[in-house]
Parts: structure tokens; C-alpha cells; sequence
């Protein structure tokens, strides 16, 4: 007998699922224990929210599908939050929740709430599990995942459906099969012709980049064109930091530094790109020429040519052009604005604190090249996406569609378990930790490279500079940050409290060295986050 649990492990392994993150109930025994003998490994986390942060980092660090299981009722709504950031930052992420069986509904209503009517805003699909679909139902709705624009699914099942039996169930068995993209009106072919002749080119590269991963062509046709490269944050790392084109990151806030060039280009080639990283309207009078796997929609941009389908092969065919482009542009106009950059007067830290650039460098030191940095929400998260130097990409994980706290440290731990051979770091705020401390126990448990650093200001920064400007009194945004390496001991992980730049580069050196978790609480002027 092959239970509707057995189908649902089944077909989850099917689509190279093998690692699955919540917090189990005992509405959801059967399928926990159908994916165990399905050998997919469960991890236990301590809050949903972190579980579908965990799942999206997998997900990104393999290229594959992410997955999370909750239980009913308040399981699956604090899981909310987590799905709302994969439907907007497009991850590819099963959420699973259980349910009261139909046949006591309505009467029953003990832990029950319409869960359909609560994730069909903020998921491709959420679909109701039974034995008579789940042969079918199941493949095609994890499918979802990752045809068109990627993003989450919700399945919902009752331990009763989980043990009933399903017949007549077969299985792929290299992988679930995509449906066929829609039908839309897009040209495979299009006339691109315009950057051909532009003098100003830019080529602006967006989350939709990934899984296909065509840093190779990006960078031939970036040569090319002699086209700076601005990234949004999802996509830093693309084309390295240090290459001469390489621009810098745009959609933190309405003035970064990087708009500069991009409102003097006079064509931009946009490369998986998509405004809900934007901050900002996007209002370009220029050409926009569109280059994505999904079509151009939600919303619709104003666009000269558009291409929907493999990133790699339309760049490298747009490289084998002749281009017209200026030759004070390129790498001599990237050049200028690193120089003006650099000109900036920082501002000092009082003593007994590290500015955040000081932590910043140490942090980039240490790490590998192709280390790994999640970052969580807050003043933070705008420095390291605009002053981070990502040299490999792929690298440099954020929520920044709807920019959750709390996201960095189940994020590490998702990434660290994808990769278990790179060390990770993860820069969490005092705010943002406090909102995901129980993760440390997982990060404990598991034992991975990940060091958590924790730049303390006793506020949450990004709200406080908000009053400031306004020239409102801060109120409602500080509190005393606790003892965090108490809290890290408690949980066995070894820590260090530092108050100057050498403390902070021995305890990053001590920390990556280590293999193993370590956090280092940094004592923070946040001043240094706002510069003239």
C-alpha cells in the first residue's frame, strides 16, 4: 500500500528534494515519517519563519527547491512572514502544512483558519492534498516552483489523508517534469540592434539571473560593450567587485551612489531584472531591452526588445557584435566614481566602538573569496550591499523584496548545510538576533562554519536615523542589547566581545579559523553608517 504521505515524500524526492526544515506537529507525524524513509532529512528549527529562510538559502545555494514543513494553526501562520519573503524575493520553496480534515469542517474549528485564503496572495499555488489527487496534484504544483518567475507553493494535508491509500502511483524518476512556459507574446529573436549604436550602455542585472548562472557570458559581453555593470542586491557578486566594470549595487535607497551612472545611460540591458528590489520607481527614459527567463510583467516596464527564455546564450551572442560605445564610458566612468568614493570624510567613532566600515574590512579579510555573507535587515544590511566587495557570485544572500529581520542567521544555516566545505558569515543586528536567538541552538547543533557577527548599537538603527532626519525625538526604537556571548555560551558556541578594530580582526581570525560556530559581538558607532 503507498499512502497519500508516501506519494507526497515520494515526489518531493522525485524533484531532488532531499533536505526539509520546520517545526513538526502531530497533525504532520505521517508525513515526517514518510520522508524519513524516503531518507530526507528533517531540521529542526525553531521557528517557521526561520525554516523558510533556511529553505530559501538552500534552495539558492544548490539550484534546486527548498522545502518546509509546519503543522496547523499557528505553525503554519507563523510561517507567514517567511512565505510572504519567498513570494517576493522569488525563491523556489514547497511549504507544507497541515490541516483539520474536510469532513469536520465546518463544526470543528479548534486551530483551524482558511489557509488557502491566507498564502494565495503570496504563492504561485496552494492546493489541498488527497488521495485522489496527490499522484498528480503534488509533482505538478512543486513544478511551480521554478516554471516562469520562481517563487513559493503551499500544500496542505490532514494526518487523516496522509494515511490513506493512494493506487496507480508512478513517478519520474530523474525529476519532476516543468510545465511548458505560457504563451507569451515575447520575441525569441528580438531586435536588440539599439545597443548596438548606443555611447552609453549599462547593463543592469537583476535575482532573475540565478539558477541559470551565466557569469562567463555576463562578463564577455560586458567587455564587449565596454558596459558598466550595475547589480541589484539579490545579484551582487555577478560580475566581481573588483572588475573594472563592475558599477556598484542599486535599490537600497533613492540615492545610491550607482544612479549616477545609470542616469547618464542612454541604453540599459536588463538581465533578470526585477523592480521589487527597487526602492525607487524605475522611471528610465532610456531604451530598456529585456533579458529574462519570465516575461515581462508584474508590471509590465516599458521595453524596446524583449527575450524570454536562457539567459547564457542570447549574452554570448549579443558579445560576438561590434559596439559603438564611448570610449570615456565603460571602465573610465566606473574608474571616476570609484574615485569620488573614496574622497568621502568618514566619520570617526567614539571610543571604546569600531566604526561599521572597520568591522566591514575585517569581515571581507577573513572570509574567502568564495565565502558566503548573509546579511540581515537594517541600517546593515544598505552598508554591506552598497560597500561589501562580493568577488564571486552568488555569494551574498538578503531579504530584500520584502526586507524581513531576522533572516540572516536561518539563512547561514541553510547556505552552511548547502555547503558544508565554505565557511559562512552572517551579520545580524542586536534587533534582528534578538527576533531569531533560538536558531543558535540549530547552528549549535549542527556544528557548521558559521560565524555570526553582531554589531551592537542597543537600537534599531534604521528607524532611529528615520526620526532623526525628521527632526523627531527617537522614541520607540532603542532598548539594551543583551549579553550576547552569554547567550552563545549557553548554547556552546564560542564568542568575543570587541571594542576595537585589532580585537575585531583577531576575533574574525580566531572565528573563521575555528571551523566550527563562533560569534563575535561588535560594539558599534552607527554613525558611521551615514557619511557625507
Amino acid at each position: 500500500m503507498t499512502t497519500t504521505a508516501q506519494t507526497l515524500a515520494d515526489a518531493l524526492h522525485a524533484a531532488g528534494i532531499s533536505v526539509v526544515f520546520g517545526m513538526p506537529g502531530g497533525e504532520v507525524v505521517a508525513v515526517l515519517e514518510a520522508m524519513r524513509q524516503r531518507d530526507i532529512r528533517f531540521e529542526l528549527m525553531h521557528h517557521e519563519t526561520s525554516a523558510v529562510f533556511a529553505a530559501d538559502a538552500y534552495a539558492r545555494s544548490t539550484g534546486g527547491i527548498g522545502c518546509v514543513l509546519t503543522t496547523l494553526g499557528p505553525g503554519a501562520t507563523n510561517a507567514v512572514a517567511g512565505v510572504a519573503h519567498a513570494w517576493l524575493d522569488r525563491a523556489p520553496v514547497v511549504v507544507i502544512t497541515a490541516q483539520k480534515p474536510a469532513e469536520l469542517l465546518p463544526d470543528y474549528t479548534h486551530q483551524v483558519v482558511d489557509l488557502h485564503a491566507i498564502f494565495a496572495p503570496i504563492t504561485k499555488a496552494t492546493v489541498e492534498v488527497t488521495a485522489e489527487n496527490a499522484a498528480t496534484a503534488i509533482p505538478a504544483t512543486i513544478a511551480l516552483t521554478r516554471s516562469g518567475r520562481p517563487g513559493p507553493v503551499h500544500l496542505q494535508i490532514s494526518n487523516e489523508e496522509a494515511v490513506r491509500e493512494v493506487s496507480g502511483v508512478e513517478y519520474p524518476v530523474s525529476g519532476v517534469e516543468m510545465p511548458p512556459p505560457p504563451n507569451h507574446p515575447t520575441t525569441q529573436s528580438p531586435d536588440f540592434s539599439v545597443i548596438l549604436s548606443s555611447r552609453h550602455p549599462v547593463i543592469l542585472v537583476g535575482l532573475g539571473l540565478e539558477p541559470d548562472a551565466p557569469y562567463a557570458a555576463l562578463q564577455e559581453l560586458a567587455e564587449a560593450a565596454s558596459a558598466p555593470v550595475i547589480v541589484l542586491p539579490k545579484a551582487k557578486g555577478a560580475l566581481p567587485d573588483d572588475h573594472p566594470l563592475s558599477a556598484g549595487t542599486l535599490g537600497l535607497t533613492r540615492t545610491d551612489p550607482v544612479y549616477e551612472i545609470l542616469d547618464e545611460a542612454d541604453c540599459v540591458l536588463a538581465v533578470g531584472f526585477d523592480v521589487v528590489e527597487l526602492v525607487k520607481k524605475w522611471e528610465h527614459p532610456a531604451p530598456l531591452l529585456w533579458i529574462a527567463n519570465w516575461a515581462n510583467e508584474d508590471p509590465v516596464l516599458p521595453a524596446a526588445a524583449e527575450y524570454v527564455g536562457p539567459i547564457g546564450p542570447i549574452l554570448q551572442q549579443l558579445s560576438d557584435n561590434s559596439f559603438d560605445t564611448d570610449p570615456n564610458w565603460g571602465a573610465v566612468r566606473v574608474q571616476q566614481l570609484r574615485e569620488k568614493l573614496a574622497a568621502r570624510v568618514l566619520p570617526q567613532p567614539e571610543a571604546g566602538k569600531i566604526s561599521p566600515q572597520s568591522y566591514l574590512a575585517a569581515m571581507r579579510r577573513h572570509l574567502p573569496a568564495d565565502g558566503l555573507l548573509a546579511v540581515d535587515v537594517g541600517s546593515h544590511k544598505i552598508f554591506s550591499s552598497l560597500e561589501w566587495p562580493a568577488l564571486h557570485p552568488n555569494r551574498f544572500f538578503l531579504s530584500n523584496g520584502l526586507s524581513c529581520m531576522g533572516f540572516a542567521l536561518p539563512a547561514a544555516i541553510g547556505a552552511a548545510l548547502a555547503r558544508s566545505d565554505q565557511p559562512v558569515l552572517c551579520l545580524i543586528g542586536d534587533a534582528g538576533l534578538a527576533m531569531c536567538l533560538g536558531e543558535l541552538n540549530v547552528l549549535a547543533r549542527l556544528g557548521l562554519p558559521v560565524t555570526v557577527v553582531v554589531p551592537v548599537d542597543n537600537a534599531i538603527d534604521l528607524i532611529r536615523a528615520h526620526q532623526q532626519r525628521q527632526g523627531a525625538p527617537v522614541h520607540g526604537t532603542e532598548f539594551p542589547a543583551p549579553d550576547f556571548c552569554a547567550i552563545a555560551a549557553a548554547h556552546g558556541i564560542p564568542s568575543a566581545r570587541v571594542i576595537s578594530e585589532a580585537e575585531c580582526d583577531a576575533a574574525l581570525a580566531q572565528a573563521v579559523a575555528s571551523g566550527g560556530p563562533f560569534l563575535v559581538e561588535v560594539h558599534i558607532d552607527p554613525k558611521g553608517y551615514r557619511w557625507e
